[in-house]
């Protein structure tokens, strides 16, 4: 149960940094998500909920190249609503 409550603060966290700042390259994205979820706080965790995230449509990127920056969706507006 703990668990499922650290990734759906961060899956919020990482919602609200795109939906506040705009489209942030994925690094970006990890360095802010991190610094705000505080302790407990892994790169590993990071990337389970980012996958997750893109996996299904709450996230995408923003254009096609390799490195480009990732943006909300609107299917995320709404789950970040949701939470």
């Amino acid at each position: 149960m703990r668990r499922r409550r650290l990734d759906l603060n961060f899956a919020k966290i990482v919602l609200m940094e795109l939906e506040r700042l705009g489209p942030l390259g994925r690094t970006q994205l990890e360095k802010r998500t991190l610094i705000k979820a505080g302790s407990g706080a892994t790169r590993a965790r990071f990337d389970g909920v980012f996958e997750f995230l893109k996996e299904h449509g709450y996230v995408e990127k923003a254009s096609e190249g390799y490195r480009a920056p990732y943006r909300i969706t609107e299917k995320g507006r709404r789950f970040l609503e949701a939470i």
